[in-house]
């Protein structure tokens, strides 16, 4: 990101000099500004050919909507002008940006010792898929989120780097995608992102960010991303007795909050593996494997092989 671009965005939320850090996003976009008398705020930057302002203008208005509700979410922040979306011009390019209050705590790290945890986390998503059902509000239909086949994962030409066989699979798991019902209490307002690192712990509180993804998709989706990542954090020696565990708290919680059918808790493990050719897809799709450091492009080696070969990535027995 241009210094530049970056020193007119701290400005035109805050005066006064700002130290910036960058906090890292897909597109390494996401800074940390601290201001000089301590306090900071999260700026986001978003290329203007990438993003669309109505889909970003959708992201602040739900996440408002699920504060409303009694989701701890972190308030977004006006800029000195009034606005909650600042456009930047820097050399025939656009920018949008998006600041937010920096969310108390720190991520969930030791997933293990937190199940407790675990489970508000589970029950926090069922409030916003109950909040997400489409016939919940007016204010969801008018908000016109994407739906999951309109993601440029689905839309655009499908990654050469991926391989013919890695296709093969991607076929099969659309082909029963688009066979699935879109039922009121099975399909709706999804944040497709929820993993361990999309949200503080503090005072015994979560505070949740990072909705850009939001679409509607199936619910057990949205269960089985953070399941499916949540397992990522732990050796595999102990990560059958971890995935049992952590599937009886999360879910203990989510059906506090939300109903969810026996059918479709039971489609949880093809989700878990979806979630696992899809993320490998988007890497193949987003990021240069020239410029990837060994133990990341071994990593992913070891995705393709898991996926040509079926092999479950998380065992999960229902």
């Amino acid at each position: 990101m241009e210094q530049t671009v970056l020193d007119v965005g701290a400005q035109r939320f805050t005066h006064g000099a700002v130290t910036m850090k960058l906090l890292g996003g897909f597109d390494q976009n996401v800074y940390e500004c601290r201001q000089e008398d301590g306090h900071s705020f999260i700026l986001k930057f978003l290329d203007a050919t990438k993003y669309r302002k109505a889909s970003i203008i959708r992201e602040l208005t739900w996440m408002a909507y699920l504060a409303e509700h009694g989701v701890n979410v972190t308030a977004s922040i006006r800029s000195l002008e009034g606005l909650l979306i600042e456009e930047i011009a820097h050399e025939g390019k656009t920018y949008y940006a998006i600041a937010f209050a920096k969310a108390p705590g720190a991520p969930l790290t030791n997933l293990e010792s937190n199940y407790a945890v675990v489970e508000q986390w589970g029950r926090d998503l069922g409030r916003m898929h109950k909040l997400g059902k489409q016939d919940s509000a007016e204010l969801i239909h008018r908000m016109a989120f994407p739906q999951w086949n309109q993601h440029v994962i689905v839309t655009d030409e499908f990654p050469s780097a991926a391989g013919e066989a890695v296709l093969t699979k991607w076929k099969q798991y659309m082909d029963k995608l688009d066979e699935l019902p879109q039922d009121e209490d099975g399909y709706g307002i999804v944040h497709h992102d929820l993993h361990h690192h999309n949200f503080h712990v503090h005072n015994d509180e979560r505070i949740y960010f990072d909705f850009g993804d939001t679409c509607y998709h199936w619910f057990a989706y949205d269960i089985a991303i953070s399941i499916y990542h949540s397992v990522q954090t732990v050796p595999e020696q102990r990560r059958a007795e971890f995935t049992a565990r952590f599937f009886n708290s999360f879910m203990t919680g989510y059906l506090k909050e939300n109903e969810l059918s026996e059918q479709w808790i039971q489609e949880i493990p093809f989700f878990i593996n979806y979630r696992h050719l899809y993320s490998f897809v988007y890497f193949s799709k987003f990021v240069d494997w020239s410029d990837m450091d060994e133990r990341t492009r071994t990593y992913l080696s070891k995705m393709k092989a898991d996926i040509e070969t079926g092999k479950s990535v998380v065992q999960l027995s229902i």
